[in-house]
């Protein structure tokens, strides 16, 4: 919505000058200019340069647009979308989406954001493809748009994994090519420097970031190791041990659930795959434990040993909160007990425990 009527009466306040004065200088009656101001009808589109050299402002400032939205607007839109993918149906949402992203084409940050969005609730649609498609054109928009190194290296980790879900591992590859250099260790350098200038505390969260992302980033890479190393028993019996000591030396539970229930759901997928109960059940029970005691209400945060953590995460572009709505959230959990590999167990008593005790523990979650 146009904010011209509410610009034109805050600018002529810091003036101080009257609805006559602007009518003159306008040529144009005192009666227009307090439409104007009551935001009953706009000035003509040839007085818009005109009002907005007066008031020394860009015509986009007069018109109250603003061409690149803040963190916070942008996660407002992010949030407020989110929620109401949990609770209408999709497309309608989806138009909505749309239509903001019209306006704010030319703004790479938004884009990201709302492809992020999408990313995160395609699943919801009846045409999921043609929502990926959208996410990607969407995606490189952002290389014609924007300079900034950060934002279009995320844009390209994100149409990267646009074209997996669109069973194009070619496009993926030639995307990421290149992508794997050893580590040249800015972290380091930048908390040596904190600390050479007398800021020891500054050092120190840079130093726990590091090591909060590379822990995150080792459990989260497991349940793909899990599935390339199932024929390799040694390996997946060894991958299985090493991350169960680490969710418990880093108390990955508390600290970051959302890592411990992937870790924990795919060792249950590769078991139910060749038929391990003995192993199936132990892992299942931790998920479904991690499910209704830990995951919700979900939020990144630190704990006591990561204890500097907090002001990094508060400045992430989305913050702290869960990217999807909690309902949906609690969906997918239970959906995901209907996977196709869990149905040689369906008829288990321990299956249709974990089930029942899943669902009256996501009722109660919020």
């Amino acid at each position: 919505m146009l904010q011209i009527g509410t610009v034109i009466l805050q600018e002529r306040r810091r003036l101080q000058i009257t609805q006559d004065t602007l009518a003159s200088y306008c040529q144009v009656s005192k009666a227009s200019v307090s439409k104007w101001e009551k935001g009953l009808s706009y000035p003509d589109i040839t007085l818009l340069p005109k009002i907005a050299s007066y008031f020394e402002l860009t015509v986009d400032e007069l018109l109250g647009y603003e061409r690149q939205l803040s963190k916070e607007v942008i996660q407002h839109h992010y949030y407020e979308f989110a929620s109401r993918f949990g609770k209408e149906p999709f497309e309608s949402v989806f138009i909505d989406v749309e239509e903001k992203v019209k306006v704010y084409f030319h703004d790479p940050s938004f884009l990201l954001q709302m492809s992020i969005l999408l990313l995160n609730h395609h699943m919801l649609s009846s045409d999921s493809p043609s929502v990926l498609q959208k996410t990607n054109r969407w995606l490189k928009r952002i290389r014609q748009v924007s300079n900034d190194v950060w934002v279009l290296r995320q844009a390209n980790s994100l149409q990267a994994t646009v074209s997996l879900m669109q069973s194009n591992p070619e496009a993926t590859l030639e995307l990421l090519d290149g992508v794997i250099k050893p580590s040249i260790g800015d972290e380091i350098l930048l908390a040596t420097a904190h600390e050479q200038l007398g800021d020891q505390e500054e050092a120190m969260r840079v130093i726990q970031v590091m090591m909060y992302q590379n822990v995150i980033q080792l459990v989260g890479s497991s349940p793909l190791y899990l599935r390339l190393s199932a024929a390799n028993r040694q390996t997946f019996n060894e991958t299985i041990h090493r991350m169960n000591g680490l969710i418990e030396l880093y108390d990955l539970r508390t600290l970051h659930p959302n890592m411990c229930l992937q870790f924990y759901f795919s060792v249950a997928q590769c078991a139910a795959l060749s038929a391990n109960r003995e192993l199936l059940y132990p892992y299942l029970n931790k998920y479904v434990d991690v499910c209704v005691r830990d995951l919700l209400p979900f939020t990144l945060r630190g704990d006591e040993y990561f204890d500097l953590l907090d002001d990094w995460l508060e400045q992430l572009d989305l913050g702290t909160n869960a990217l999807r709505n909690t309902e949906i959230i609690k969906r997918s959990i239970i959906e995901s007990m209907d996977a196709d590999f869990f149905e040689p167990f369906r008829q288990d008593d321990e299956m249709h425990e974990l089930r029942r005790r899943l669902h009256f523990g996501m009722e109660g979650r919020s």
